[in-house]
């Protein structure tokens, strides 16, 4: 899969968006596989906070254990609004996966290939790859 290989590339780790949160939650056999490169090649994982109010139900909360919930700061925000605009996109989520990423320079893993990659192209040092469904 070539986001695993990909892990170890991350300038400082990796921000995991929806996708991945919910394949983690149905125990998908890439998700884990990846979640284990992530641990073995100790790349610090991120979570935003908005992944994490698009995902939440009330279960499984040991799966936000395995990385660090990065909240939305005015910054991330702003950032975020712009590449919704220079995009004309609508999605705020990934907006917000995207410009909290760029903060670090973090490989991104997505089940959302496409609207994530349109809006990496206008950040540096994000890319993103995608989480086989």
């Amino acid at each position: 899969m070539a986001a695993r290989k990909n892990v170890g590339q991350a300038t400082r780790g990796v921000t995991f968006d929806t996708g991945m949160l919910v394949a983690l939650e149905r125990r998908k056999a890439d998700a884990l596989a990846l979640l284990r490169a992530c641990k073995l090649s100790r790349a610090k994982i991120t979570i935003p906070a908005t992944v994490v109010a698009e995902w939440w139900r009330g279960e499984h909360r040991a799966i936000l254990e395995c990385g660090t919930i990065d909240s939305v700061s005015p910054t991330i925000a702003e950032r975020a609004g712009e590449l919704l605009a220079r995009t004309g996109g609508s999605n705020a989520v990934d907006a917000t996966v995207v410009a909290s990423a760029a903060t670090r320079g973090d490989l991104v893993i997505t089940g959302d290939l496409d609207d994530l990659r349109e809006l990496a192209r206008h950040v540096d040092g994000v890319r993103v790859e995608r989480l086989k469904p």
